[in-house]
């Protein structure tokens, strides 16, 4: 990574990004890629299948990033954080399973079964990030917990997630 670039704001890196440069696509994998990655280990544990998902959405940003603007997140990473997990439950679910807005539209869809047998701290940091696209550090303000603790409720929900669809689909 460039040393000049290391400390641009977001909406420098944006318009850098829109117009193609190369240094600010590198930029933009070293800031998110690792959060990004573990996100989608949780839900796709097998680590090729991991790196394929986190290419596609790197892929998918530098040809989309001009939607960004438009997208009605508040910040790149949020942004970014909703395709990964897009990305990862459609690479989590088999081909024949429906995925993200069409789980949700049935009552008794996968995500909602899975939804409610979490128990009732897991259910609302599960809802707040998953089917709101919260980040950790506006969850735990809004429930008054330090984003550790977030932090550590969301990794037993994802754990539990993987057992469901492990159960669920083999």
């Amino acid at each position: 990574m460039r040393r000049d670039l290391a400390h641009i704001s977001e909406q420098m890196l944006i318009e850098r990004l829109v117009i193609g440069d190369p240094a600010a696509k590198e930029l933009l994998y070293d800031r998110y890629a690792g959060a990004l990655y573990g996100i989608v280990l949780q839900l796709v544990p097998v680590k090729e299948r991991a790196d394929e998902v986190i290419v596609k959405v790197f892929f998918w940003a530098f040809h989309h990033i001009a939607a960004f603007q438009t997208s009605g997140h508040r910040t790149l990473f949020a942004w970014l954080l909703r395709k990964t997990r897009e990305f990862a439950i459609k690479e989590a679910l088999p081909e024949t399973a429906l995925t993200g807005k069409e789980l949700m539209k049935q009552e008794e869809g996968v995500l909602q079964q899975f939804y409610m047998i979490l128990p009732a701290d897991q259910q609302q940091v599960f809802r707040l990030s998953y089917f709101k696209g919260l980040s950790i550090t506006t969850i735990a303000r809004l429930l008054a917990l330090p984003e550790e603790q977030i932090n550590d409720i969301l990794k037993d929900a994802m754990k539990s997630f993987r057992q469901f669809l492990k159960e669920t689909w083999n």
